[in-house]
Protein backbone atom coordinates (compact mmCIF):
# COMPACT_ATOMS: atom_id res chain seq x y z
CA UNK A 1 0.00 0.00 0.00
CA UNK A 2 1.10 3.56 -0.72
CA UNK A 3 0.90 6.08 2.12
CA UNK A 4 0.82 9.86 1.91
CA UNK A 5 1.04 12.73 4.39
CA UNK A 6 -2.32 14.29 5.16
CA UNK A 7 -1.40 17.95 4.82
CA UNK A 8 0.33 19.36 7.88
CA UNK A 9 -1.34 16.96 10.32
CA UNK A 10 1.62 14.58 10.43
CA UNK A 11 -0.80 11.72 9.74
CA UNK A 12 0.08 9.14 7.09
CA UNK A 13 -2.95 7.79 5.25
CA UNK A 14 -3.35 5.04 2.68
CA UNK A 15 -3.69 6.22 -0.92
CA UNK A 16 -6.73 3.93 -1.21
CA UNK A 17 -9.48 4.66 1.29
CA UNK A 18 -12.62 2.67 2.12
CA UNK A 19 -15.82 4.40 1.03
CA UNK A 20 -18.66 2.99 3.12
CA UNK A 21 -21.70 3.48 0.90
CA UNK A 22 -21.65 0.53 -1.50
CA UNK A 23 -22.14 -2.50 0.73
CA UNK A 24 -23.97 -5.24 -1.13
CA UNK A 25 -26.36 -6.19 1.68
CA UNK A 26 -26.35 -3.74 4.58
CA UNK A 27 -28.78 -5.89 6.53
CA UNK A 28 -26.03 -8.51 6.80
CA UNK A 29 -24.04 -6.23 9.06
CA UNK A 30 -21.67 -8.96 10.27
CA UNK A 31 -20.47 -9.81 6.74
CA UNK A 32 -20.19 -6.13 5.85
CA UNK A 33 -18.19 -5.55 9.02
CA UNK A 34 -15.85 -8.36 7.97
CA UNK A 35 -15.28 -6.54 4.67
CA UNK A 36 -14.26 -3.37 6.53
CA UNK A 37 -11.90 -5.38 8.73
CA UNK A 38 -10.48 -7.09 5.62
CA UNK A 39 -9.65 -3.66 4.18
CA UNK A 40 -7.81 -2.82 7.41
CA UNK A 41 -5.90 -6.09 7.04
CA UNK A 42 -5.03 -5.04 3.47
CA UNK A 43 -3.26 -2.00 4.99
CA UNK A 44 -6.04 0.50 4.21
CA UNK A 45 -6.23 2.92 7.14
CA UNK A 46 -8.72 5.61 6.04
CA UNK A 47 -12.42 4.78 6.36
CA UNK A 48 -15.18 7.13 5.22
CA UNK A 49 -18.86 6.90 6.09
CA UNK A 50 -21.88 9.14 6.78
CA UNK A 51 -25.08 9.01 8.85
CA UNK A 52 -27.07 9.06 5.60
CA UNK A 53 -25.57 5.80 4.33
CA UNK A 54 -28.28 3.49 5.73
CA UNK A 55 -26.38 1.20 8.15
CA UNK A 56 -22.82 2.12 7.25
CA UNK A 57 -21.84 3.68 10.58
CA UNK A 58 -23.29 0.68 12.39
CA UNK A 59 -21.26 -1.64 10.14
CA UNK A 60 -18.12 0.38 10.77
CA UNK A 61 -18.78 0.06 14.49
CA UNK A 62 -18.63 -3.74 14.28
CA UNK A 63 -15.29 -3.63 12.47
CA UNK A 64 -13.88 -0.90 14.71
CA UNK A 65 -14.40 -3.06 17.81
CA UNK A 66 -11.83 -5.45 16.36
CA UNK A 67 -9.62 -2.80 14.77
CA UNK A 68 -9.24 -0.92 18.07
CA UNK A 69 -7.39 -3.91 19.52
CA UNK A 70 -4.39 -3.10 17.32
CA UNK A 71 -4.91 0.63 16.80
CA UNK A 72 -1.82 1.70 18.76
CA UNK A 73 0.48 -0.37 16.57
CA UNK A 74 -1.56 0.00 13.39
CA UNK A 75 -3.41 3.34 13.31
CA UNK A 76 -6.63 3.94 11.38
CA UNK A 77 -8.67 7.08 10.75
CA UNK A 78 -12.43 7.55 10.54
CA UNK A 79 -14.28 10.14 8.50
CA UNK A 80 -17.96 10.99 8.72
CA UNK A 81 -20.17 13.96 7.90
CA UNK A 82 -23.09 16.24 8.73
CA UNK A 83 -25.64 18.22 6.72
CA UNK A 84 -27.17 19.75 9.87
CA UNK A 85 -27.13 23.52 10.34
CA UNK A 86 -28.45 23.85 13.90
CA UNK A 87 -25.72 23.66 16.56
CA UNK A 88 -27.65 21.30 18.84
CA UNK A 89 -28.57 19.03 15.94
CA UNK A 90 -24.94 18.88 14.80
CA UNK A 91 -23.84 17.86 18.30
CA UNK A 92 -26.63 15.29 18.61
CA UNK A 93 -25.82 13.74 15.22
CA UNK A 94 -22.11 13.61 16.05
CA UNK A 95 -22.79 11.93 19.38
CA UNK A 96 -24.94 9.35 17.59
CA UNK A 97 -22.14 8.70 15.08
CA UNK A 98 -19.62 8.23 17.90
CA UNK A 99 -21.91 5.79 19.70
CA UNK A 100 -22.61 3.77 16.54
CA UNK A 101 -18.93 3.43 15.75
CA UNK A 102 -17.65 2.82 19.29
CA UNK A 103 -15.44 5.91 19.11
CA UNK A 104 -14.48 8.75 21.43
CA UNK A 105 -13.76 11.13 18.55
CA UNK A 106 -13.96 11.46 14.76
CA UNK A 107 -10.69 12.07 12.96
CA UNK A 108 -12.10 13.89 9.93
CA UNK A 109 -15.54 15.53 10.18
CA UNK A 110 -17.03 16.93 6.97
CA UNK A 111 -19.52 19.65 6.17
CA UNK A 112 -21.51 17.41 3.84
CA UNK A 113 -23.18 17.80 0.43
CA UNK A 114 -22.13 21.34 -0.42
CA UNK A 115 -23.25 22.04 -3.99
CA UNK A 116 -22.10 25.64 -4.45
CA UNK A 117 -20.29 28.53 -2.78
CA UNK A 118 -23.68 30.07 -1.95
CA UNK A 119 -24.75 26.86 -0.23
CA UNK A 120 -21.55 26.79 1.81
CA UNK A 121 -21.93 30.46 2.73
CA UNK A 122 -25.49 29.90 3.98
CA UNK A 123 -24.26 27.21 6.34
CA UNK A 124 -21.43 29.41 7.53
CA UNK A 125 -23.91 32.23 8.30
CA UNK A 126 -25.95 29.78 10.39
CA UNK A 127 -22.90 29.11 12.55
CA UNK A 128 -21.94 25.66 11.29
CA UNK A 129 -18.21 26.39 11.18
CA UNK A 130 -18.21 27.91 14.68
CA UNK A 131 -20.00 24.87 16.08
CA UNK A 132 -17.50 22.50 14.44
CA UNK A 133 -14.69 24.56 15.93
CA UNK A 134 -16.31 24.19 19.38
CA UNK A 135 -16.55 20.43 18.89
CA UNK A 136 -12.92 20.35 17.81
CA UNK A 137 -11.92 22.31 20.93
CA UNK A 138 -13.76 19.70 23.01
CA UNK A 139 -11.83 16.91 21.32
CA UNK A 140 -14.90 15.28 19.76
CA UNK A 141 -13.53 15.87 16.27
CA UNK A 142 -9.92 16.30 15.20
CA UNK A 143 -10.03 17.92 11.76
CA UNK A 144 -12.71 20.01 9.99
CA UNK A 145 -13.18 19.09 6.35
CA UNK A 146 -15.70 19.66 3.57
CA UNK A 147 -17.42 17.30 1.14
CA UNK A 148 -18.58 19.01 -2.03
CA UNK A 149 -20.06 18.44 -5.47
CA UNK A 150 -19.42 22.03 -6.52
CA UNK A 151 -17.66 23.00 -9.73
CA UNK A 152 -13.99 24.00 -9.72
CA UNK A 153 -14.49 27.79 -9.48
CA UNK A 154 -16.81 27.44 -6.48
CA UNK A 155 -14.39 25.05 -4.77
CA UNK A 156 -11.68 27.66 -5.23
CA UNK A 157 -13.87 30.32 -3.55
CA UNK A 158 -14.80 28.00 -0.67
CA UNK A 159 -11.21 27.06 0.10
CA UNK A 160 -10.15 30.70 -0.08
CA UNK A 161 -12.84 31.60 2.48
CA UNK A 162 -12.14 28.99 5.17
CA UNK A 163 -9.06 26.96 6.09
CA UNK A 164 -10.55 23.50 5.75
CA UNK A 165 -8.14 20.73 6.73
CA UNK A 166 -9.26 18.49 3.90
CA UNK A 167 -11.66 18.47 0.96
CA UNK A 168 -13.64 15.54 -0.43
CA UNK A 169 -14.65 15.96 -4.08
CA UNK A 170 -15.71 13.82 -7.03
CA UNK A 171 -12.87 13.37 -9.50
CA UNK A 172 -12.03 10.70 -12.06
CA UNK A 173 -10.63 10.02 -15.50
CA UNK A 174 -14.18 10.63 -16.69
CA UNK A 175 -14.75 14.16 -15.35
CA UNK A 176 -11.37 15.59 -14.31
CA UNK A 177 -11.88 18.77 -16.35
CA UNK A 178 -14.99 19.76 -14.33
CA UNK A 179 -13.11 20.17 -11.04
CA UNK A 180 -9.62 20.91 -12.28
CA UNK A 181 -9.68 24.47 -10.97
CA UNK A 182 -10.77 23.25 -7.55
CA UNK A 183 -8.02 20.65 -7.42
CA UNK A 184 -5.44 23.25 -8.37
CA UNK A 185 -6.73 25.63 -5.67
CA UNK A 186 -6.55 22.90 -3.02
CA UNK A 187 -2.99 22.08 -4.05
CA UNK A 188 -1.96 25.74 -3.95
CA UNK A 189 -3.48 26.16 -0.47
CA UNK A 190 -1.93 22.86 0.68
CA UNK A 191 -5.37 21.45 1.48
CA UNK A 192 -5.38 17.63 1.26
CA UNK A 193 -7.73 16.23 -1.39
CA UNK A 194 -9.79 13.09 -0.89
CA UNK A 195 -11.37 11.86 -4.11
CA UNK A 196 -14.80 10.19 -4.22
CA UNK A 197 -16.35 8.46 -7.23
CA UNK A 198 -12.92 7.63 -8.72
CA UNK A 199 -14.65 5.17 -11.04
CA UNK A 200 -17.27 7.65 -12.21
CA UNK A 201 -19.95 6.23 -9.92
CA UNK A 202 -19.12 2.74 -11.22
CA UNK A 203 -19.49 3.69 -14.89
CA UNK A 204 -15.81 3.13 -15.69
CA UNK A 205 -15.92 -0.41 -14.32
CA UNK A 206 -19.19 -1.13 -16.14
CA UNK A 207 -17.86 0.12 -19.50
CA UNK A 208 -14.31 -1.27 -19.76
CA UNK A 209 -14.11 -1.09 -23.56
CA UNK A 210 -15.16 2.53 -23.73
CA UNK A 211 -12.62 3.48 -21.07
CA UNK A 212 -9.78 1.28 -22.31
CA UNK A 213 -7.91 4.44 -23.34
CA UNK A 214 -6.84 4.97 -19.72
CA UNK A 215 -4.90 1.69 -19.57
CA UNK A 216 -1.11 2.04 -19.66
CA UNK A 217 -0.22 -1.66 -19.36
CA UNK A 218 -1.41 -4.68 -21.37
CA UNK A 219 -2.59 -6.75 -18.38
CA UNK A 220 -4.08 -4.16 -16.04
CA UNK A 221 -7.82 -3.89 -15.60
CA UNK A 222 -9.64 -0.68 -16.40
CA UNK A 223 -10.33 -0.29 -12.66
CA UNK A 224 -6.62 -0.56 -11.83
CA UNK A 225 -5.85 1.91 -14.62
CA UNK A 226 -8.45 4.42 -13.41
CA UNK A 227 -7.10 4.27 -9.85
CA UNK A 228 -3.47 4.53 -10.96
CA UNK A 229 -4.37 7.57 -13.08
CA UNK A 230 -5.41 9.24 -9.81
CA UNK A 231 -2.60 7.82 -7.66
CA UNK A 232 -0.21 9.35 -10.17
CA UNK A 233 -1.53 12.84 -9.36
CA UNK A 234 0.49 14.08 -6.38
CA UNK A 235 -2.20 16.67 -5.61
CA UNK A 236 -4.50 13.83 -4.51
CA UNK A 237 -3.97 12.36 -1.05
CA UNK A 238 -6.66 9.65 -0.80
CA UNK A 239 -8.84 7.86 -3.35
CA UNK A 240 -12.06 6.53 -1.82
CA UNK A 241 -13.33 3.30 -3.33
CA UNK A 242 -16.74 1.91 -2.42
CA UNK A 243 -16.30 -1.83 -1.95
CA UNK A 244 -19.06 -4.42 -2.25
CA UNK A 245 -16.93 -7.56 -1.89
CA UNK A 246 -13.39 -8.76 -1.27
CA UNK A 247 -12.56 -9.17 -4.97
CA UNK A 248 -13.11 -5.43 -5.47
CA UNK A 249 -10.97 -4.79 -2.40
CA UNK A 250 -8.13 -6.90 -3.79
CA UNK A 251 -8.33 -5.18 -7.19
CA UNK A 252 -8.04 -1.72 -5.62
CA UNK A 253 -5.20 -2.85 -3.36
CA UNK A 254 -3.36 -4.28 -6.37
CA UNK A 255 -3.72 -0.92 -8.15
CA UNK A 256 -1.71 0.65 -5.33
CA UNK A 257 0.70 -2.22 -4.76
CA UNK A 258 1.52 -2.48 -8.46
CA UNK A 259 1.65 1.24 -9.12
CA UNK A 260 4.55 2.69 -11.09
CA UNK A 261 4.83 6.39 -11.97
CA UNK A 262 3.14 7.34 -15.24
CA UNK A 263 4.97 9.94 -17.30
CA UNK A 264 3.49 13.33 -18.13
CA UNK A 265 3.41 12.48 -21.82
CA UNK A 266 1.29 9.38 -21.21
CA UNK A 267 -1.07 11.29 -18.88
CA UNK A 268 -1.40 13.98 -21.56
CA UNK A 269 -2.21 11.29 -24.11
CA UNK A 270 -4.96 9.90 -21.85
CA UNK A 271 -6.49 13.35 -21.38
CA UNK A 272 -6.33 14.11 -25.09
CA UNK A 273 -7.97 10.79 -25.91
CA UNK A 274 -10.86 11.45 -23.55
CA UNK A 275 -12.78 13.43 -26.15
CA UNK A 276 -12.07 10.95 -28.95
CA UNK A 277 -13.05 7.95 -26.83
CA UNK A 278 -16.20 9.58 -25.53
CA UNK A 279 -17.37 10.66 -28.97
CA UNK A 280 -21.00 11.54 -28.18
CA UNK A 281 -20.43 11.95 -24.43
CA UNK A 282 -19.64 15.18 -22.62
CA UNK A 283 -16.03 15.57 -21.43
CA UNK A 284 -16.94 18.21 -18.80
CA UNK A 285 -14.79 20.99 -20.23
CA UNK A 286 -17.43 23.53 -19.00
CA UNK A 287 -17.24 25.85 -22.02
CA UNK A 288 -21.03 25.49 -22.27
CA UNK A 289 -21.58 27.06 -18.85
CA UNK A 290 -23.15 30.22 -20.30
CA UNK A 291 -26.91 29.63 -19.96
CA UNK A 292 -28.88 32.92 -19.66
CA UNK A 293 -31.67 30.97 -17.89
CA UNK A 294 -29.34 29.75 -15.16
CA UNK A 295 -29.22 26.10 -16.17
CA UNK A 296 -25.95 24.52 -15.06
CA UNK A 297 -25.39 22.82 -18.41
CA UNK A 298 -22.21 20.92 -17.40
CA UNK A 299 -24.15 19.22 -14.60
CA UNK A 300 -26.94 18.29 -16.97
CA UNK A 301 -24.49 16.84 -19.49
CA UNK A 302 -22.82 14.85 -16.73
CA UNK A 303 -26.25 13.45 -15.92
CA UNK A 304 -26.79 12.61 -19.58
CA UNK A 305 -23.52 10.64 -19.56
CA UNK A 306 -25.00 8.56 -16.75
CA UNK A 307 -28.21 8.18 -18.73
CA UNK A 308 -26.25 6.70 -21.64
CA UNK A 309 -23.78 4.60 -19.66
CA UNK A 310 -25.81 3.57 -16.61
CA UNK A 311 -27.63 0.30 -16.08
CA UNK A 312 -31.08 1.82 -15.53
CA UNK A 313 -32.79 5.23 -15.80
CA UNK A 314 -32.70 5.31 -12.00
CA UNK A 315 -28.91 5.71 -12.15
CA UNK A 316 -29.12 9.12 -13.72
CA UNK A 317 -32.22 10.11 -11.71
CA UNK A 318 -30.21 9.49 -8.56
CA UNK A 319 -27.32 11.45 -10.06
CA UNK A 320 -29.64 14.45 -10.34
CA UNK A 321 -31.04 14.07 -6.83
CA UNK A 322 -28.17 12.91 -4.69
CA UNK A 323 -25.01 13.98 -6.50
CA UNK A 324 -26.15 17.39 -7.76
CA UNK A 325 -28.89 18.09 -5.19
CA UNK A 326 -31.54 18.99 -7.77
CA UNK A 327 -35.22 18.79 -6.83
CA UNK A 328 -36.95 16.85 -9.60
CA UNK A 329 -40.17 18.84 -9.16
CA UNK A 330 -38.40 22.07 -10.13
CA UNK A 331 -38.36 21.07 -13.83
CA UNK A 332 -34.80 22.37 -14.01
CA UNK A 333 -34.04 21.29 -17.61
CA UNK A 334 -37.41 22.72 -18.69
CA UNK A 335 -35.99 26.24 -18.31
CA UNK A 336 -34.23 25.83 -21.67
CA UNK A 337 -35.44 28.33 -24.32
CA UNK A 338 -33.34 26.72 -27.07
CA UNK A 339 -31.22 29.82 -27.61
CA UNK A 340 -28.37 27.40 -28.48
CA UNK A 341 -25.73 29.57 -26.80
CA UNK A 342 -24.40 26.48 -25.01
CA UNK A 343 -24.21 24.52 -28.25
CA UNK A 344 -22.28 27.31 -29.93
CA UNK A 345 -19.70 27.16 -27.13
CA UNK A 346 -19.50 23.36 -27.02
CA UNK A 347 -16.14 22.15 -28.35
CA UNK A 348 -17.73 18.79 -29.23
CA UNK A 349 -20.79 20.36 -30.90
CA UNK A 350 -23.13 18.17 -28.87
CA UNK A 351 -26.93 18.54 -29.28
CA UNK A 352 -27.34 19.94 -25.79
CA UNK A 353 -30.89 21.24 -26.16
CA UNK A 354 -32.13 17.84 -27.32
CA UNK A 355 -30.37 16.20 -24.40
CA UNK A 356 -32.06 18.56 -21.96
CA UNK A 357 -35.38 17.50 -23.48
CA UNK A 358 -34.44 13.85 -22.96
CA UNK A 359 -33.56 14.46 -19.32
CA UNK A 360 -36.80 16.35 -18.81
CA UNK A 361 -38.83 13.57 -20.42
CA UNK A 362 -37.19 10.88 -18.27
CA UNK A 363 -37.65 12.91 -15.09
CA UNK A 364 -41.35 13.40 -15.84
CA UNK A 365 -41.71 9.69 -16.56
CA UNK A 366 -40.01 8.85 -13.26
CA UNK A 367 -42.15 11.27 -11.25
CA UNK A 368 -45.30 9.91 -12.80
CA UNK A 369 -44.33 6.38 -11.76
CA UNK A 370 -43.72 7.31 -8.10
CA UNK A 371 -46.15 7.37 -5.20
CA UNK A 372 -46.93 10.97 -4.24
CA UNK A 373 -44.99 10.78 -0.97
CA UNK A 374 -41.75 9.86 -2.81
CA UNK A 375 -41.79 12.53 -5.50
CA UNK A 376 -39.93 15.08 -3.45
CA UNK A 377 -37.44 12.57 -2.04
Amino acid sequence: MIYRKFGSTGIEVSAIGFGGMRFRDEDDIESCGELVKAAYDEQINYFDTAPGYPRSEEIFGIAIKEMKKTRDAKPFYISTKTMKTDADEIRSQLETSLKRMNLDYIDFYHVWCVFSFEGYNERKKKGVMKQLEHLRDEGLIKHICISTHAAGPDIKKILSDYSFEGILMGYSAMNFAYRQEGLEAASRLKCPVIVMNPLGGGLIAKNPERFSFIKTRPKETVVEAALRFLINDERITIILVGFSDKSQLREAASAADGYKPIGAEVIGHIKNNLQESFNELCTSCRYCDKCPEGIDVPKMMDVYNHYVLGDTPLDFINRLRYHWGINLEDDYPGKCTECHLCESACTQKLPICERLKTIRREVKKFLKSQPQKEKNA
